[in-house]
């Protein structure tokens, strides 16, 4: 009886592990935004940039400086920073009501004030849904390499 529990466990584990998490619509929807803000780093797309990231963002990034909402995009501006690929994968969606946390793995290519910034990082991202909509409020990022 005992290996037979320890069987059906086993198949049990291997079942819930070989199906996707099943995401709800407000994950769908931050996961969504995370792919536009990505696309718009690549891009230099301040509008969306502006319209993700919340007027009181900051990061913590992988340099150990924290960065404002405002320094964000006055690096695109300036041409500062430019990115040649931003992609993100490992992707984790959680909403706890109004507050979802997004962590992930970024792989990188550009530059910032002409110093390479390739890479791969670690980051944890979090965003506020205010008047219907997700703004991005704080990222942490470690390099992962």
């Amino acid at each position: 009886m005992t290996l037979i529990s320890v069987i059906l466990a086993f198949v049990l584990m291997v079942a819930m592990a070989s199906h996707p998490q099943v995401l709800s619509q407000q994950e769908e929807e931050v996961k969504k935004l995370e792919g536009e803000r990505s696309k718009a780093q690549v891009q230099g797309n301040i509008g969306k940039l502006d319209e993700v990231l919340a007027p009181e963002f900051m990061e913590l990034n992988t340099a150990g400086q924290i960065r404002t909402k405002r320094e964000n995009i006055e690096g695109h501006k300036s041409g500062q920073v430019h990115w040649e690929k931003f992609d993100l994968d490992e992707l984790s969606v959680r909403v706890y009501g109004e507050t979802a946390v997004v962590s992930g793995r970024l792989t990188r290519k550009g530059t910032f004030a002409g110093r390479d910034l390739s890479g791969q990082s670690r980051y944890t991202r979090y965003y506020v849904r205010r008047q219907g909509r997700w703004q991005a409020i704080f990222q942490h990022s470690v390099p992962a390499n």
